[in-house]
């Protein structure tokens, strides 16, 4: 008895989906989970090694202004009128803070 060939080959595994055929991503939500991160990171940096009270607060307040603006790109608002301070790059760099930004700019990693 022949049979005819089947249309499929159960030996190949079936195709990938493609990387971005998952459900719509909601870019705010990520943002502000990133956000969170981020200030969690800060949050354990300062429990660990006791940083001053006032560094702490300098670092979230950019880190809000951060927020504000990047939201604010996101939704299509204009930026805010307060005076905001240019973005001042601090004397010292650590070295691993630099090593992110090179990366963070390349879109290495991703």
């Amino acid at each position: 008895m022949s049979t005819l060939p089947s249309a499929t080959n159960p030996t190949v595994p079936p195709a990938a989906a493609p990387p971005n055929a998952g459900p719509p991503v909601n870019v705010e939500s990520l943002v502000r989970e990133a956000l969170a991160d981020v200030a969690l990171v800060i949050a354990s940096a300062t429990a660990l090694h006791q940083l001053d009270d006032d560094l702490v607060w300098t670092v979230m307040k950019r880190l809000d202004r951060i927020r504000v603006r990047l939201l604010r790109e996101l939704k299509g608002l204009a930026p805010r009128e307060e005076y905001e301070p240019g973005g001042a790059r601090p004397p010292r760099i650590h070295a691993a803070v630099d090593e992110f930004l090179v990366r963070n700019r390349a879109g290495m990693g991703e």
